[in-house]
């Protein structure tokens, strides 16, 4: 028995919640809506859409954000979640873009990694996935694939 659908969202801390949004915008993604306390409090959570029914859960670290949260948004010894990915359907159009827009495209998440200008820059995983990342504004290493050809993802879950 299949128990889950897909991954719903990831919930991400943010030290500036305008940067955060206007990172995630500059993707092709929206603000589907936001929580709030109470009307006129400033909101504790985005919710931005990826697409249907997968999002990304922006919460910002100084307000009032109901559950416990840190101070700054950084990595600590205990975090175990460190990145997650999106996929594209055309590598080489989508670093085209995301250049355009002022993104940097890295070949790794590591602090000192190439930039990438084209699909060229690139290497192709060993699951079949062409692969490169963005980091967020707080840091948060984003992983960008291209499933091509019969990718291991492909091989050992078939549509």
């Amino acid at each position: 028995m299949k128990l889950f659908k897909s991954l719903f969202h990831v919930s991400l801390f943010c030290n500036d919640v305008k940067k955060s949004i206007e990172f995630y915008e500059k993707l092709g993604f929206e603000v589907l809506f936001y929580l709030q306390e109470k009307e006129g409090d400033e909101p504790w959570d985005y919710y931005i859409k990826v697409a249907h029914g997968q999002y990304i859960e922006l919460q910002p670290v100084k307000g009032d954000n109901p559950h416990p949260h840190p101070d700054t948004a950084a990595y600590y010894d205990n975090q175990t979640a460190w990145h997650f990915a999106l996929e594209t359907e055309d590598m080489a159009q989508m670093i085209q873009v995301l250049n355009e827009r002022g993104i940097e495209v890295v070949k790794s998440p590591e602090p000192d990694a190439e930039r990438v200008y084209s699909i060229d820059d690139i290497f192709l995983s060993g699951d079949g996935c062409y692969v490169c990342w963005i980091v967020d504004p707080d840091g948060t290493p984003i992983e960008l694939m291209e499933q091509v050809g019969e990718t291991k993802q492909r091989m050992y879950d078939p549509a």
